[in-house]
């Protein structure tokens, strides 16, 4: 019997499924459930919802506190999006500041980029950050996907893996086992079936998946491992 669970790396519905590990996102300030086991959290100051600066500060001051909870434990997600009318150079200097408080809590980092691929890979390359960086709702062409993973940044695929003109699908294919994740953000299924959907891409056993995304967990998240 395989024991390995599943793993959905960024979601924001409070999901409780029997077979799968959550990584649930929340904004800085919102409650959260006790460990159980299985429930994980992401929490981060995303760039939708910057105000002012001082404002933006007082955010990411509770994003430190809400860190201090051992089962929180990625930070984000946050980052760079050129699709929205928030002062540019704003969303830099929160991002920048949430990649130094993965840092200092020894965080993965989960980062919403839109159109920013380039200041995302400059930042890292400047930066040199030891903690892993997870591309959440990847979408980018292959180009792209190469030169980030040169980078070590990982991947997190999820619902357009089943729109046929989507990037990310031959992304997907051309990405190693080592650097890939799943989710269901904006997915009303499970995330067993976008495993199901990505087995069936990289022409592998869905099982075989399941095992080396859990591994990949493993790497990124050694020390949560020890709790099942």
């Amino acid at each position: 019997m395989n024991l390995v669970p599943f793993i959905d790396i960024h979601t924001h519905p409070n999901r409780v499924e029997s077979e799968t590990i959550i990584v649930q996102n929340i904004f800085p300030g919102d409650g959260f459930a006790a460990f159980s086991g299985r429930n994980f959290y992401s929490v981060g100051l995303h760039p939708w919802y910057l105000k002012t600066p001082d404002e933006n500060n007082e955010m990411l001051k509770k994003v430190e506190d809400t860190l201090e909870f051992d089962h929180v434990c990625f930070v984000g997600e946050c980052g760079p999006d050129k699709n929205i009318a928030v002062d540019f150079g704003e969303q830099i200097r929160v991002f920048k500041a949430q990649i130094f408080i993965a840092e200092e809590f020894k965080r993965p980092l989960i980062i919403h980029c839109v159109k920013a691929y380039n200041e995302v890979f400059e930042l890292h390359r400047k930066l040199h950050p030891e903690m892993p960086w997870i591309m959440h709702g990847y979408q980018g062409n292959v180009q792209t996907t190469q030169l980030l993973g040169k980078r070590g940044i990982f991947f997190s695929f999820g619902k357009s893996l089943f729109d046929k003109n989507s990037k990310s699908i031959e992304s997907l294919k051309c990405l190693p086992m080592e650097k890939i994740f799943f989710e269901t953000d904006e997915f009303e299924g499970s995330v067993e079936k976008i495993y199901e959907r990505a087995a069936i891409l990289k022409n592998v056993l869905p099982e075989i998946l399941k095992i080396e995304v859990w591994n990949n967990f493993n790497r990124i998240e050694s020390s949560l491992i020890s709790r099942f």
